[in-house]
């Protein structure tokens, strides 16, 4: 699969992190192909005499990493990724998604099994079930609610937004939660669930906005 701007997932952030160790990407990884990332992947292409499009293609890849194959999940080196960020990672790999029809995700009938709820469907909201999966499985207990609201008294309250920290937001007719990945300024860039139902990046507007929560 070739890797190109607007794309987040767990290779994403193993390019970075290998062109960070080049001394070539000046960001964070976080595992979405932005503008540095871009710039980074086309200065390592000019460097190595490749095509420079800002892709990583088969060539680009082999020219960063050799004849390894690709990696399903993020590698184990990721210092300054928290752990329910790296489980939430993983499902966004893993294409984690609902199921046209009267068939049911098996993963987020799963994920609403860390709920009190216990829906066992995927069209019951489930974006604070996946977050509760995912701590939990990173062992941090979580609210252990279906309600997103929930999260707005869990752990303590950030100031400031930072990576992986969690991000409550009103939307029409309720509340949502969803993990911090970066910001600018239009709003806040999160990997969550339930996001044009499946776990996937989008990004929220501040006005939205109402807690960044850390465990405590």
């Amino acid at each position: 699969m070739n890797l190109k701007r607007g794309m987040s997932n767990p290779e994403v952030l193993r390019v970075q992190q290998r062109l960070l160790d080049l001394g070539i990407f000046t960001g964070t990884p976080r595992g979405n192909f932005g503008d540095k990332t871009e710039a980074a992947v086309r200065a390592f292409q000019q460097a190595n005499g490749l095509v420079v499009d800002g892709i990583v293609g088969p060539k680009t890849r082999e020219a960063l990493f050799g004849a390894q194959e690709p990696q399903s999940e993020p590698p184990a080196r990721t210092g300054e990724l928290p752990p329910w960020l790296m489980e939430a990672f993983r499902d966004l790999g893993k294409g984690v998604a609902e199921i046209a029809g009267p068939e049911d995700n098996p993963d987020i009938v799963e994920a609403h099994s860390y709920t009190t709820l216990g829906a066992k469907d995927d069209e019951t909201p489930w974006c604070s079930s996946e977050m509760c999966k995912w701590m939990e499985r990173a062992g941090i207990p979580s609210t252990k609610s279906a309600a997103a609201a929930s999260w707005g008294t869990w752990g303590r309250e950030l100031k400031n937004g930072q990576l992986g920290c969690v991000v409550v937001m009103s939307r029409t007719g309720g509340n949502h939660v969803a993990l911090y990945l970066d910001e600018d300024d239009v709003g806040v860039y999160c990997l969550g669930g339930n996001q044009g139902d499946r776990v996937s990046v989008r990004r929220y507007s501040w006005d939205r906005v109402s807690h960044f929560r850390w465990p405590e």
